[in-house]
């Protein structure tokens, strides 16, 4: 797949992974090219504020690099229940990784 096919998938896939949870919001947010993506994550654990991105993913050309996921299921999972290719996605947060070529 392309990049112009990619980002449309990537985005709805993310948007899945923000909203409200219990005592938290997720925000997805992304830069004005729509090549960083992210969500992050607002909540009340036992009296205390805490902040976090718990998403964060890079869209290179036609590579998609996962560089933090803390979901169940996997970003990675929706990925490929869409169809993308797995050669297509690094998740750079495993201790190794082959980059795509």
């Amino acid at each position: 797949m392309d990049a112009a096919t990619l980002k449309p998938i990537l985005r709805e896939e993310m948007e899945k992974f923000a909203g409200e949870g219990h005592n938290a919001y997720s925000y997805l947010t992304t830069n004005d090219a729509g090549q960083v993506y992210a969500v992050i994550d607002f909540a009340t654990v036992n009296q205390q504020w805490l902040v976090g991105a718990v998403l964060i993913v890079r869209l290179v050309d036609d590579v998609i690099y996962i560089d933090r996921d803390q979901n169940t299921p996997t970003l990675f999972e929706a990925l490929q229940a869409r169809g993308v290719p797995t050669q297509q996605i690094v998740l750079t947060y495993q201790t190794q990784f082959q980059p795509a070529s």
